[in-house]
């Protein structure tokens, strides 16, 4: 599989991509300290290409990652669960970055208020998988 780092830092990002309506397909620990997120992106059908590319953002050296959902999904049937509404990005932001070299960034999906996930690690990446 040829994957290849089309994005290096969060500037590089969010300059060129923009992750509303992506979808987060899966989440991974590739060790005990990067976590990956990967994205069925949203945008490439809107540019007329044949189908989307998926892509993966690397939170390298990660300090803390908080996820949370919604304790009434999960008391729901799992046929019931609608993952791609569930796990379509509304808002990804780098909130901070401090000056000990930690970045925060939050990703919101399906509520406005609460990030699912909550992120501080040394550094992003976004790779096309």
């Amino acid at each position: 599989m040829n994957k290849m780092i089309i994005a290096n830092n969060y500037k590089e990002i969010k300059d060129y991509f923009d992750f509303t309506d992506s979808i987060i397909t899966d989440m991974k620990w590739n060790n005990p300290l990067d976590l990956s997120i990967t994205i069925d992106y949203y945008w490439d059908t809107q540019e007329n290409r044949e189908k989307n590319r998926i892509l993966a953002l690397h939170f390298k050296d990660c300090l803390a990652v908080e996820y949370k959902i919604k304790k009434e999904i999960l008391e729901m049937s799992r046929d019931d669960i609608h993952f791609d509404s569930l796990f379509t990005i509304i808002r990804f932001e780098n909130v901070e970055a401090n000056s000990s070299g930690f970045h925060h960034f939050h990703i919101y999906t399906f509520d406005y208020k609460e990030p699912l996930l909550k992120i501080i690690c040394k550094q992003v990446q976004l790779e096309e998988v």
